[in-house]
């Protein structure tokens, strides 16, 4: 991605080549010295008089573009960059076939996040100066920055081949193979680089980071347990490393390593990373304490008070849930994920209309929110006063997210409670057409072929859920009814027993698929 950081590098070398490079200035004497007093100027750092210095040089000779180059390296060195604009583009007017001015003025273009811009810019620089390293850098930053990976490599590949040296095209190289998924080349590059960087290197802990992003744990381990033992004060490092066991599902080493930060009573999120690896460790009273810890240190952090109260609702009381829920949204008003978290409590606790009304509240602060309008639709039966809005709301956003299969399989099971039968049908084969392994919409359209009077259609139905979802209990309940119609007593018997053993194996099955989609909103 493009950063003012890397543009700025871009400034720091453009300037120096600059600098060393002498006048070309076809103006009078005059002209030379004043130009040549503001490159001295410049170089202390004196953004002021090297400006005044450069003007003076321009008042005398117009058309010396070096000038105007050194008044736009003035003006960018104080971050104002439509002036630098300006100065650049005299420049190129001047001057065009001075790769520098091109250079500059696409590093500027950078800082303003003018992509094609600056493109354009670094191009031109490649026409006029072959092989131009930063050039090539800055496009494969450009190429990045625009998802085109396979691009970036191409330029990055030319950044490195002039400079093997070249730590920043060489990260460049790796992250466009990690895009492109040429995962055996990204750890080749990465291993290259590990060698010859050192651990207190602070380009070793971006590539670590760096393969961490793109789910190379493998990679990113080793890298940071090199620079844990070169910097083992460091808690930066150890968090980071206690955050890629964690992803990596190593909860062990995820805890041992977050104990090595010590008792630092103030770091919070050390303390919610504690809080997730004991829910994985199922250590949950320690992973409650840890999460409520994290919370009391930075009260005002809405995540952190978010995974407390899911904490809670997941592994202790419900009700000390709702409370911590409801303080949540009473703190973090506009909040769309507190009321979901509020609206699950409720749910759970068996109060659907008050769920149904915060779910509501949620989805209009976030009309996007998928997991919002699953548990309204879950709601929606047992939350009559409710029902109209819900409706309207459903309608609303299948008309935005027309390809989310779980909410045609809401509204169609809701239109079908209204009666409209065509109209439900049509809405849930749109669910299958969506995903055809959507056990439920399967199931819902087997019971209205039952209520039809279709009981062999219905058999069809009833039997695709129960094969896509075996856990489910309803689809066996069905399949005992249709058989028992068609008067195959030992069927029936057979799936009605299936039915009472899955029932029995797990108890409160709505309450938990609650929970585990509210827990996809946590860490």
């Amino acid at each position: 991605m493009v950063t003012r950081r890397a543009s700025a590098a871009v400034y720091i070398i453009a300037a120096a080549a600059f600098l060393r490079t002498p006048a070309r200035a076809q103006g009078p004497e005059s002209a030379r010295s004043w130009l040549r007093q503001a490159e001295q100027l410049f170089e202390q750092q004196r953004w002021e008089q090297a400006g005044e210095a450069a003007s003076k040089a321009l008042a005398i000779d117009p058309r010396l573009a070096d000038a105007e180059l050194l008044l736009g390296l003035v003006a960018a060195a104080r971050s104002n960059f439509d002036e630098a604009e300006k100065h650049f583009l005299k420049a190129v007017s001047l001057a065009p076939e001075n790769f520098r001015s091109h250079a500059y003025l696409g590093s500027t273009y950078l800082q303003q996040k003018r992509l094609a811009d600056a493109a354009r810019s670094f191009q031109k620089v490649l026409e006029l100066n072959p092989g131009n390293r930063a050039a090539h850098y800055n496009l494969g930053a450009i190429a990045l920055a625009k998802r085109m990976p396979a691009e970036a490599l191409v330029h990055f590949e030319a950044a490195h081949r002039a400079d093997a040296a070249d730590v920043p095209a060489a990260l460049g190289i790796v992250e466009s193979q990690l895009l492109l998924r040429r995962t055996a080349e990204a750890k080749q590059t990465a291993r290259g680089l590990d060698r010859v960087l050192a651990a207190d290197d602070p380009r070793l802990l971006q590539l670590a980071a760096l393969l961490a992003t793109h789910g190379d744990y493998a990679g990113a381990i080793p890298i940071l347990e090199k620079i844990r033992r070169a910097s083992p004060a460091s808690r930066d490092v150890k968090y980071n490393l206690a955050l890629a066991y964690f992803r990596s599902a190593q909860y062990n080493k995820a805890a041992e390593t977050l104990q090595a930060l010590g008792d630092d009573s103030a770091d919070a999120d050390a303390y919610n990373l504690l809080g997730a690896v004991e829910e994985k460790r199922s250590r949950f009273t320690e992973a409650i304490r840890a999460h409520k810890k994290s919370a009391e240190l930075q009260p005002v952090n809405e995540t952190f008070r978010f995974d407390y109260a899911n904490a809670i609702l997941q592994y202790d009381s419900i009700q000390t849930a709702v409370s911590a829920f409801e303080a949540g949204v009473h703190q973090f008003s506009k909040s769309w994920r507190m009321r979901l978290g509020l609206g699950s409590a409720y749910y759970v606790a068996g109060d659907y209309p008050r769920a149904a009304a915060v779910l509501l509240e949620a989805v209009a602060l976030k009309p996007d929110s998928w997991l919002g309008y699953d548990l309204l639709g879950k709601a929606y039966e047992s939350a009559q006063s409710a029902q109209p809005a819900i409706e309207e709301r459903f309608r609303a956003y299948l008309e935005r997210a027309p390809k989310d299969a779980w909410a045609y399989y809401h509204y169609g099971t809701m239109l079908y409670l209204h009666a409209d039968v065509s109209q439900a049908k049509a809405t849930l084969k749109k669910a299958l057409a969506l995903d055809p392994s959507l056990a439920p919409a399967h199931l819902q359209l087997g019971i209205i072929a039952q209520a039809e009077g279709r009981t062999e259609e219905s058999l069809r139905f009833f039997e695709r859920a129960a094969s896509l979802d075996p856990k489910m209990p309803a689809p066996h309940y069905r399949l005992g009814l249709a058989y028992q119609k068609l008067e195959q007593q030992d069927k029936a018997r057979v799936e009605m027993e299936r039915f009472r053993a899955l029932k029995a194996s797990q108890p409160g099955e709505d309450r938990t698929a609650v929970l585990q989609s509210l827990a996809q909103q946590a860490r």
